[in-house]
C-alpha cells in the first residue's frame, strides 16, 4: 500500500518546522506511529541531530537523523536499522528543510512507493524568488499519491501576507547574484511591495 504525502511550504518565519514537528508529535501520540525525523546536512539551525523550530511557542525540537544533503539514499539503511531495532515498520518519515535535499522528488516517491507516509517542510522560493530545490515538484506527488499541501503563512512588517523571504546581509538586502548559501545572512518575511532584490535584471 502506498504512502501519502503531507507538504508544508512557505517563506521564512512561516512556522513550517513547527508545523512539521506538531504533526510528527500527533502521529506519535495519537496514531501510535513511529515517525523518523530527517535533517539534511545543509540545515544548520539547531545543530546536528536535532530539528528545531525558531518559534518559541511551538513544538520546540526533536531528535533527528542528519544525512548528507547530496545523498538522501543513505537514509534507507538507517530506516532498515530502525525497523529492526523497534521490531515493526517505520510508518512515517518527516523531512525538514526539504529545499536542500538533492533528488528530493525521486527519494520521496521511493518512500511513498515503499508504503511510508512522508511529511516534508521547506521553502518554496529562494531569496531571489525562484523555485528552491525540488519543493514545488512535490505537489505532483500529492496529486498522484494523495495527501495535503499546506501553505504556511507569514506576514510582512506592514501586516500584509508575506510570500517572499528577504535575505539580509549586514542588515541590507542581498544582491541577486550572491550565493544561495552564505554564512552570516538572516531573513525576514516580506510582501510583494516591500521585497527588494538589488541587481535583478528582469
Amino acid at each position: 500500500m502506498q504512502g501519502k504525502l503531507e507538504l508544508m511550504m512557505g517563506p521564512m518565519r512561516s512556522n513550517k518546522t513547527a508545523e512539521l514537528l506538531r504533526r510528527a508529535d500527533m502521529r506519535r501520540q495519537y496514531a501510535k506511529q513511529f515517525v523518523l525525523v530527517l535533517k539534511p546536512s545543509d540545515d544548520t539551525k539547531g545543530g546536528p541531530g536535532v530539528v528545531e523550530s525558531r518559534n518559541p511557542n511551538g513544538h520546540g525540537k526533536m531528535d533527528a537523523i542528519t544525512f548528507n544533503s547530496t545523498n538522501p539514499w543513505e537514509v534507507l539503511q538507517a530506516i532498515r536499522d530502525k525497523e529492526q531495532e523497534i521490531g515493526k515498520r517505520v510508518e512515517s518519515i518527516a523531512i525538514d528543510e526539504g529545499q536542500f535535499v538533492d533528488q528530493l522528488f525521486l527519494f520521496t516517491k521511493y518512500l511513498l512507493d515503499a508504503g511510508h507516509d512522508v511529511l516534508v517542510a521547506g521553502l518554496d522560493l529562494d531569496f531571489r524568488a525562484l523555485p528552491f530545490g525540488e519543493m514545488l515538484n512535490l505537489t505532483w506527488l500529492v496529486n498522484a499519491y494523495g495527501g495535503s499541501i499546506t501553505e504556511c503563512m507569514a506576514y510582512c512588517a506592514c501586516g500584509a501576507r508575506a510570500l517572499y523571504s528577504q535575505r539580509l546581509i549586514d542588515g541590507k538586502p542581498a544582491a541577486y547574484d550572491s550565493p544561495i548559501k552564505v554564512p552570516g545572512d538572516s531573513y525576514e518575511p516580506r510582501c510583494a511591495d516591500h521585497f527588494v532584490l538589488p541587481g535583478k535584471q528582469h
